[in-house]
């Protein structure tokens, strides 16, 4: 991978006067302070990770582009922590260690795509990022658009896709003017998996025959696990096992637009669909997601709704086959998830200040056939605390490696919350940022979210016990003070406290807590971070 950075830049630079070439990129290192975060730590904990992003592109004519995205020392902790040196009192040479404790590359080309444009539209092809609205579904994951917290993962995708504006081809062929009006149409495929190495099998059983017990499959249970080293030369002539998405987009684009009334402003928004589809897992789910964002005047609107829904039988999670016999078919799941993100405020020059509310749905019984619980997606930051840090981390305890599907990897998870915000610009290049985050359970499991009285109805069966009294996950404040020098360094502080209560099983999970007089579990945290970057 050295080698071929080293090729292909100098090849990017030295191009002729009718090719262009750009790079863009950022090198980023932040450090945590983490306050009193797991049970038993005497210290403040601390850590420091690094990325570096370079995304060089050649631009021929503005006709034809090819873009490639690298990735080095991706979220890698400072230090050497694999044991290079045989004694860490005399360690210097750092090790390529991320935040899990996996040993990674030192570089790492992620992405790399073309585009061209045809008479009648623009054609984008290969390994590319995917962003959708407000970042809830996909998120490239580009960049520092958060106020508060980092991106680590990003949407990327092996993709096909045609962009056209369906208005102005119309009235091209008509011979009549172009109106200008700003509607882009997209139709796009991807391949998701050709082979899923973990192979599905299913039920050994006849659903639609009553009298047709269903059983697990003798031979192959419900999974086989598999490795690259056993596979058939003949994996990709299996189609059945294939994942692949049809994707559509129909998206307006009006900014610096004249809005009903007289007056300019932005008015952009679209809907995004996706058809997600296996045939051996019988899988065929729709995404749909919405988004619409507003700027009149010094108002300002946006949001984006999405929903999940579909039948799969591709989903085979620890203690989802019920053995009784009371669920016919076991591994059949019907989705239906929701999730949203809302904001309503005022911005001028000096002061933005906005009201967020989200929502991600949650799901009480994940055993039963009702698929409804997903988090957002990770690189939407909603805090530092409450679901960056918190139930992050109980999530993975409680789902542990064999659901890592379920983990919340930051993102907002089976709750609601209320996020008010201020955004101050005391001076050119300065930023102060407060907000104050409330979070409310959606469907408690019992498990990741403890029960409270009063969470279920009769007619819903909930949790086999009441364990938690409080109303809320907890609450949040955050603070941020974030500055740009010398035109391309970032700077920021920010710093979070969060009162956690006795619906996140904080004991269970081995993070700190404490008990009030009547023996319930609470917890504070605080974490102090920092980050400065050079973007190019």
């Amino acid at each position: 991978m050295n080698l071929l950075l080293a090729l292909a830049l100098p090849a990017f630079a030295q191009a002729p006067d009718n090719w262009k070439f750009s790079l863009d990129g950022y090198y980023r290192a932040r450090v945590y302070r983490f306050d009193d975060l797991y049970a038993g730590q005497a210290k403040a904990g601390t850590y420091a990770t690094h990325r570096i992003r370079m995304q060089p592109g050649l631009n021929f004519e503005d006709r034809a582009k090819f873009f490639m995205m690298f990735d080095a020392l991706d979220d890698q902790a400072w230090g050497d922590n694999a044991s290079l040196a045989s004694t860490s009192l005399f360690a210097g040479d750092p090790s390529n260690t991320d935040m899990e404790g996996r040993e990674g590359s030192t570089i790492e080309l992620k992405r790399a795509w073309m585009e061209f444009k045809i008479p009648v539209g623009l054609f984008r092809i290969g390994r590319q990022g995917s962003n959708w609205g407000m970042g809830l579904l996909a998120n490239e994951g580009n960049g520092f658009d958060d106020n508060f917290g980092e991106n680590h993962g990003g949407s990327t995708y092996d993709r096909l896709v045609f962009a056209t504006r369906p208005i102005s081809v119309v009235a091209t062929l008509a011979k009549k003017k172009d109106p200008g009006i700003p509607l882009i149409f997209a139709v796009g495929v991807d391949r998701l998996v050709e082979d899923p190495l973990i192979q599905y099998y299913g039920t050994d059983c006849d659903p639609d025959d009553p009298e047709d017990g269903c059983e697990p499959d003798e031979e192959h249970g419900y999974t086989e696990d598999r490795d690259a080293e056993n596979r058939p030369d003949t994996w990709w002539v299996d189609t059945r096992d294939d994942v692949y998405e049809m994707v559509y987009v129909l998206r307006y684009a009006g900014e610096n637009t004249t809005l009903p009334g007289g007056r300019v402003g932005d008015l952009i928004g679209g809907i995004y669909i996706v058809n997600r589809l296996q045939d051996e897992s019988d899988s065929n789910v729709l995404i749909l997601d919405g988004y619409l964002k507003a700027e009149i005047g010094k108002l300002y609107a946006e949001g984006e709704v999405v929903n999940i829904r579909g039948k799969t039988r591709a989903i085979a999670l620890p203690g989802a086959y019920d053995p009784s016999g009371a669920v016919e078919d076991a591994l059949l799941k019907e989705a239906n998830i929701w999730g949203y993100v809302g904001r309503l405020g005022f911005q001028n020059k000096p002061l933005t200040a906005y009201l967020e509310t989200g929502y991600a749905s949650g799901d009480s019984k994940i055993a039963d056939q009702d698929f409804t619980g997903r988090p957002l997606h990770s690189d939407y930051n909603a805090g530092l605390l409450i679901y960056e840090e918190i139930l992050a981390r109980v999530t993975a305890d409680k789902w542990s490696d064999e659901a890592r599907g379920l983990w919340s990897n930051g993102g907002v998870y089976n709750s609601r919350y209320i996020f008010p915000t201020i955004k101050y610009r005391p001076l050119p290049n300065w930023e102060i940022i407060g907000g104050f985050l409330t979070a409310w359970p959606d469907k408690p499991d019992g498990s990741i979210i403890r029960c409270a009285e009063g969470d279920y109805g009769p007619e819903e069966a909930g949790c086999s016990q009441n364990t938690a009294t409080a109303s809320t996950l907890g609450w949040e404040a955050d603070l941020a003070l974030k500055y740009k020098f010398h035109e391309h360094i970032l700077f920021s502080l920010e710093s979070g406290y969060a009162h956690i209560t006795d619906r996140v099983p904080l004991s269970s999970s081995g993070l700190a807590y404490k008990t009030d007089d009547e023996g319930r579990e609470y917890g504070n945290f605080f974490t102090l971070q920092s980050r400065i970057a050079y973007e190019f």
